[in-house]
């Protein structure tokens, strides 16, 4: 027996009909992404680049390719659902054989991203590096990510603290100036004096001089030889892949076939608050066994049972990082909108990223709105407990808007004042979202068929909220 015989046996027939369905739909959805990326690489070939352009484009890079890594390593990458889980395991053929069709397609999809990546950075800083070396560039460094990914996989490497450092590095270098993180002043992008940052917040976004970039070609970021060195380290990750792909052990395998089964039930039903839960318990089990941190620190609000759980909510931020680290990554997205030239809807893009921001921060109150058990076994009503949970989200959402009103054009103080209060509104009524009744009722309108309306008013709360907010920032 062949790894193609195999294959053939696990395939499921699909009648022609749903196939023809199928592509319609990846048709209509490829032709959405289509257009949205023309319209990116449209604005970003006619738009000047700015002081500081080639940095913010440097690092905007490495934050797409440090979490394309997370997400790949997350899942696997290469994972085995249950029901072919059997075969690849004691089937008589090649256990590479039969992953290896999972690797190219894998492969295919980081080297598309990567192609694709350059398009949302010229739409935001402009055409810093001409079009083709970008395109090159990209599909090389998203094969290469990919493929490192599969190597990490086989050698049991789990790289996520490092790989969250480096994204903290990349915020911190999008919003200091190049030149005060000892970048030469003759490195293309950075200014003379050292005095503009990636955003031109030394002199304000839009009035610092224009950037001697240009379309010069190769030489204008130093990029000779680069995307034939970089191509061939990600041919040489490849390689490696292709080899330790058929030496993944059962362990390897199972954690992303679980993660990404549960992920496709989130979605089909509606419910993150699933996706959410599995990525709850991973966490909880990457940490382990932890000492107590509430000390004496919590018999001392005893008399606060409000302090105490705010407290507590603290040490849960505490042990998830990454939930901050996301809170901070948000910081310089308003200022990146302002920078691709989008003024207008600059306000509505503070109150949406302000809105995520708060909401990583917010675990605490979804656990206990979500749990009924776990309310009833801290004795304490549903107010005061909601409101001990809301204490960590509020700061943060304060603390966010301030310091990006502070640097952010076209965001006044009173837009600052909007996000922050409809951020933690906003978060707050997700949070405290009933179960998803799916038994509402469904309305016929003819010409669009049935259409679950309760469901949509179940959905909605929430995003309703924030939509009708983002309204009133555009207009004030």
């Amino acid at each position: 027996m062949t790894a193609f015989a195999v294959a053939r046996r696990l395939a499921v027939p699909v009648p022609w009909r749903f196939r023809v369905a199928r592509l319609y739909s990846w048709l209509v959805n490829f032709s959405i992404v289509a257009a949205v990326g023309y319209g990116l690489v449209s604005a970003g070939l006619t738009k000047t680049p700015q002081a500081g352009s080639a940095w913010t484009a440097l690092w905007l890079s490495v934050v797409g390719a440090t979490v394309l890594m997370k997400v790949a390593l997350a899942f696997g990458p290469v994972f085995v659902g249950a029901d072919r889980l059997f075969w690849v395991l004691s089937a008589p053929v090649s256990r590479g054989g039969l992953l290896r069709p999972r690797l190219v397609v894998l492969l295919g999809f980081g080297a598309a991203v990567g192609a694709v990546w350059p398009a949302v950075v010229f739409g935001v800083v402009g055409a810093v590096v001409p079009p083709v070396v970008a395109t090159a560039l990209g599909a090389a460094a998203g094969l290469a990510v990919v493929a490192g990914a599969v190597v990490l996989q086989r050698a049991g490497v789990a790289p996520q603290g490092w790989l969250s450092g480096l994204v903290g590095l990349a915020v911190v270098a999008l919003l200091v100036p190049p030149g005060r993180l000892g970048v030469p002043a003759g490195w293309p992008g950075a200014e003379r004096n050292g005095s503009a940052g990636a955003f031109g917040v030394g002199d304000g976004l839009g009035s610092a001089g224009r950037s001697v970039l240009g379309l010069a070609g190769r030489s204008v970021l130093g990029l000779d030889g680069w995307p034939a060195g970089l191509w061939a380290v990600a041919l040489g990750l490849t390689a490696v892949a292709v080899v330790s792909v058929g030496r993944l052990r059962r362990s390897d395998l199972v954690a992303g076939g679980a993660l990404a089964g549960v992920a496709r039930v989130s979605v089909s039903w509606f419910d993150l608050a699933l996706l959410g839960a599995v990525l709850a318990e991973r966490r909880a089990r990457a940490l382990g066994r932890v000492k107590s941190s509430l000390g004496s620190r919590t018999r001392e609000a005893a008399r606060s049972r409000v302090l105490a759980l705010a407290w507590t909510d603290v040490l849960r931020l505490r042990r998830a990082p990454n939930a901050f680290l996301v809170w901070a990554a948000l910081l310089p997205a308003p200022a990146l909108v302002a920078l691709g030239g989008e003024q207008a809807g600059v306000p509505a893009v503070h109150l949406v990223a302000a809105f995520f921001a708060t909401d990583r921060l917010a675990a605490g109150l979804k656990a206990v709105c979500r749990s009924p058990a776990l309310r009833r076994a801290l004795g304490v009503p549903d107010r005061p407990l909601r409101l001990a949970h809301l204490v960590i989200p509020a700061a943060g959402a304060v603390v966010w808007c301030a310091v990006t009103v502070a640097f952010t054009p076209h965001v006044s103080v009173v837009n600052g004042v909007i996000s922050a209060v409809g951020a933690v509104a906003v978060a707050y009524r997700i949070a405290t979202r009933p179960p998803v009744d799916y038994g509402a009722a469904i309305v016929d309108f003819g010409l669009f068929g049935p259409t679950p309306l309760g469901l949509i008013v179940q959905l909605s709360r929430g995003p309703a909220l924030l939509t009708a907010l983002a309204v009133v920032q555009v207009v004030v």
